[in-house]
């Protein structure tokens, strides 16, 4: 006996959720190769755009802070606690650090301002960790000898106004930055392995919803 008109068809059984629907052994091939796909294009991509990257030289050099001559004995000891203490060695820092320095800096360099960086930071006794007349200068330039010069040149316009700020001080060069520069290191491998992972979850996973969801509409379309 047929179904009276306009009655809803029998739901009582068993309902598919969408969410547990079964993927076919196509669909998950096809799944598969999208996750594969997109993870190699991400990291081609990744890795044109890291050979694309203009190329950087790190250098560095260290300076130590010491007393200055002609001072007598007891001045001299005053001035090795400011030093021992940090005291000092953190005034010298911040002079170092004033953005100053970077436009003779890059012009040693012949290159513009925005091409060069330098870092400052307090020398520490490898064996204790304690306070020193140390302070390490990092620099970055397009060119081995460019970082070089950049490094060189921070040393040199800056350590009069450091002898001016700290007091009764001067800056000596223990560690010339002259034959240290090395290539900028890039994390190319870790890099790539990440964006291709994250490529291919990415890939995957919108394929896998969309197939999903094919897989539903024609489950219930064979259920009408």
């Amino acid at each position: 006996m047929s179904a009276p008109a306009g009655a809803r068809p029998d739901a009582s059984g068993p309902q598919l959720r969408w969410g547990r629907v079964p993927l076919s052994r196509r669909s998950r091939i096809v799944v598969a190769v999208a996750a594969l796909v997109t993870a190699v294009v991400a990291a081609l991509a990744t890795f044109v755009a890291l050979g694309a990257a203009r190329p950087a030289y790190d250098a560095s050099a260290t300076v130590a802070l010491v007393p200055a001559p002609g001072l007598t004995p007891q001045q001299a000891s005053e001035a090795w606690k400011d030093i021992n203490n940090g005291r000092a060695t953190s005034v010298a820092i911040v002079v170092f650090r004033q953005g100053q320095w970077l436009v003779p800096a890059a012009a040693a360099a012949g290159v513009p301002v925005d091409r060069v960086s330098v870092t400052v930071a307090p020398g520490t006794a490898s064996a204790t960790g304690s306070n020193t007349a140390l302070i390490d200068i990092s620099s970055t330039a397009p060119s081995p000898s460019g970082a070089e010069a950049v490094a060189a040149t921070v040393v040199e316009k800056a350590g009069p106004a450091v002898a001016q700020a700290a007091g009764a001080y001067v800056v000596q060069v223990t560690n010339s930055p002259e034959g240290t520069a090395v290539p900028q290191q890039k994390p190319r491998t870790e890099m790539l392995v990440i964006v291709a992972l994250a490529g291919g979850v990415l890939g995957g996973g919108l394929t896998w919803l969309r197939v999903r969801g094919r897989e539903a509409e024609r489950r219930r379309a064979r259920r009408t």
